[in-house]
């Protein structure tokens, strides 16, 4: 009871500061990320097929251009390097630069790691053949060519490779690569400023030069035959829009003079009787400065 009451304690002297640095919507994170991992252990919907369906008869690759660990690398780590390098450049006038690198990172982490849980739902229910399929189901002899089937026909022992292949829809590259890489270009955009007027041009190419990684990072699972071109558009759309929640969730959008800067952290109270609730917010802390002298007056 004792190391109970020491760890409420703590809390409490520590609390100002857990909040200042998002400390539950790290922790948010983190949960999302477990639940992702509990969804793709998940056995998904086994829709019906047929045997003379084109769409799914694309050999196996055993071979992939990026691999689902190597889109996830690429996608995050690439970010990650890049928020943490430039970050104490871009700012270096401003003593709050370690804030914007722990803002720049949580919301980072929230795009893809929310894409990937949306994505593994999305993948279990819908329950979509992927183009290799049949390669990969193995129908037992004497199966109807052009009668709906189920998954009783198929006889691969690899359970895996097998539910893998109801997988299809949303492409879990495409959105990752969309959540990872058009987060990036948002932040890059953001950043360098790029809507200011006279803005040079190579900033602009700087930004959108993410987004040219995500469409290849889509394209090549068409090339390996995992996923239809409908299903790379889905996952596309969906980390892109998951990406821009993301983003603007900490930061002010990108026709703001200091659209480089996150949303300042909501005031902390301690007390229950005294939480307040906002009903503004703020693009910029000479708004919320101008407000507060406002309402002193």
């Amino acid at each position: 009871m004792a190391f109970v009451h020491s760890v409420a304690d703590a809390l409490d002297r520590h609390a100002p500061t857990l909040h200042r640095h998002y400390a539950l919507d790290w922790a948010f994170v983190w949960f999302l990320l477990g639940g992702f991992l509990v969804l793709t252990k998940m056995t998904p919907f086994y829709s019906m097929f047929t045997l003379d369906e084109p769409s799914i008869q694309h050999p196996y690759a055993t071979t992939e251009r990026v691999t689902s660990i190597n889109g996830v690398i690429y996608t995050t780590t690439i970010g990650v390097g890049i928020v943490v390098i430039f970050t104490p450049f871009l700012h270096r006038k401003n003593r709050e630069w370690l804030h914007v690198v722990n803002v720049s990172l949580l919301s980072l982490f929230l795009s893809v790691i929310l894409t990937e849980f949306v994505t593994e739902m999305f993948k279990n229910m819908i329950g979509r053949q992927r183009p290799d399929f049949i390669a990969r189901c193995l129908p037992a002899p004497g199966t109807p060519l052009h009668e709906l089937v189920g998954v009783e026909v198929c006889t691969n022992p690899n359970t895996q490779v097998l539910n893998d292949g109801f997988r299809s829809t949303p492409s879990g590259h495409s959105s990752n690569a969309f959540a990872g890489f058009g987060w990036l270009s948002a932040w890059i955009a953001g950043q360098l400023r790029v809507f200011r007027p006279g803005t040079e041009l190579y900033r602009t190419f700087l930004a959108v030069l993410p987004l040219l990684g995500a469409v290849l990072i889509g394209l090549s699972r068409v090339e390996d035959y995992r996923h239809h071109i409908t299903d790379i558009l889905f996952g596309g759309i969906l980390g892109s829009l998951i990406a821009w929640y993301s983003y603007r969730k900490y930061f002010p959008h990108l026709g703001k003079n200091n659209c480089n800067q996150p949303f300042p952290a909501p005031a902390f109270n301690s007390g229950a009787s005294s939480i307040a609730v906002e009903s503004d917010y703020y693009d910029s802390l000479d708004e919320m400065e101008a407000a507060k002298g406002a309402y002193s007056d």
